[in-house]
């Protein structure tokens, strides 16, 4: 059942960032779509937490993983990932924060002792190696202007937030271990990223740009936002009942599932090159032997 939900938070997530990406045509204000969505989020899980949770569960002992996890991504790892597109592109920073997984199964084999064999490893590289070239493949065909500025030290933000995306998911699982609740960990973990991004907002002077989001725009930003709900509530499910080492590179093989999604709807890819037939065979491969793991 793990596997079920690691493949419906890559296929909500694949739609949230295709919906995101048709927002940001007519207002491009990734960070304004993030707290939109993220709003969202958190008002939907707080509504839950409400419903389902009972309040002897939040006990500082209890939650504070959770809102470590939710520091370390999305929080601050959404900003360094922005900050990489910024200053190197796509076509480098993508790739790299896909490979977000390496960090998790790895703190996953070493802190959580949890198995691995032939099949697993064979699985996770498959993933990841076919993540990262289809990131590097879509960096190329969407990149507009990669600085000539380049210098060594600017892969410190996406190596960073591929680091924190990868360790958030190591403190929800220990998170779940101490307090199996889904729910109050989606909460939790978007509610301290929500805060996070709040701050940033208002003191970056970007708050302003909320009233300057097209309708149209509005209206993708909140269809993303449902799609992100979908997927958190799959991932914590995931890992709640699954194991690091299988759950996340399923879950993370999201940009498969975005590009197709680009293609049957929008036609916007000229023609399947051979990097991205390549990496859908790694990624089909990786996660069917994954699934195969009992």
């Amino acid at each position: 059942m793990a596997i079920v939900f690691a493949l419906m938070t890559a296929i909500a997530y694949g739609l949230d960032n295709f919906l995101i990406r048709k927002g940001l045509i007519h207002t491009p204000y990734p960070i304004v779509a993030a707290f939109i969505t993220l709003t969202i989020n958190f008002s939907f899980f707080v509504i839950l937490s409400l419903i389902f949770i009972p309040f002897e569960f939040l006990k500082l002992n209890l939650i504070y993983l959770f809102i470590i996890a939710g520091i370390l991504a999305p929080g601050f790892a959404r900003l360094l990932s922005y900050k990489g597109l910024e200053i190197l592109g796509m076509s480098i920073t993508t790739p790299i924060i896909n490979a977000e997984s390496l960090f998790s199964v790895t703190m996953a084999l070493f802190f959580l002792n949890e198995p691995i064999n032939f099949s697993i490893v064979t699985g996770i590289l498959g993933v990841m190696g076919g993540l990262v070239l289809l990131g590097y493949e879509i960096g190329q065909k969407n990149e507009r202007d990669i600085s000539k500025r380049f210098r060594y030290r600017y892969l410190f933000y996406p190596i960073t937030a591929s680091l924190f995306y990868g360790i958030s998911v190591f403190f929800r699982k220990l998170g779940l271990n101490t307090l199996s609740s889904p729910i109050l960990g989606a909460t939790l973990t978007s509610g301290t990223s929500w805060c996070i991004l709040t701050i940033v907002l208002t003191t970056s002077g970007n708050m302003k740009r909320l009233v300057q989001v097209k309708k149209r725009s509005f209206i993708y930003f909140i269809f993303g936002g449902c799609a992100t709900c979908i997927a958190w509530l799959s991932f914590f499910h995931a890992l709640n009942i699954g194991k690091v080492v299988i759950v996340t590179p399923i879950a993370t093989s999201y940009s498969l599932f975005t590009l197709f999604l680009s293609y049957l709807l929008l036609r916007d890819m000229e023609r399947m090159s051979l990097k991205i037939i390549v990496s859908t065979i790694l990624i089909v491969g990786g996660i069917v032997l994954l699934s195969l793991v009992k």
